[in-house]
């Protein structure tokens, strides 16, 4: 497993238009589950979550909510404020997505440079 313990995000995201969107239709509580799926997204291989029935159910469960609820949400995400895509059986955000891979390759360029230094490749 991945560590669970660091993404990088705009410390301003609530003011990104399509937040704001998603806000004036779910209010913080849409914000809220916004940033659950993120932090779920995170800890997924790939940074993508399968479109699977116990997915839905422990999304629903991580938000207080029914499984319709979390359809409806995930799918205006994806159709309406355009910050999740679905496809091939995944949604993930593209946007977090880029940023994830940005940092995986970082770390990655990082290790290589201490493997060299220190006689480990």
């Amino acid at each position: 497993m991945k560590d669970a313990y660091y993404f990088k995000h705009d410390s301003n995201a609530r003011n990104d238009p399509k937040i704001k969107a998603l806000m004036g239709k779910y209010g913080v509580e849409g914000y809220g589950r916004f940033w659950i799926i993120l932090e779920m997204f995170r800890e997924s291989n790939g940074y993508k979550l399968e479109d699977k029935k116990y997915l839905w159910d422990a999304l629903a469960e991580q938000m207080h909510c029914s499984t319709s609820e979390v359809k409806t949400f995930i799918k205006d995400c994806a159709d309406e404020f355009e910050l999740f895509i679905q496809e091939d059986g995944y949604f993930y955000s593209p946007a977090f997505l880029q940023r994830m891979i940005k940092l995986d390759e970082i770390r990655a360029k990082r290790k290589d440079a201490a493997d060299k230094r220190w006689g480990n490749d």
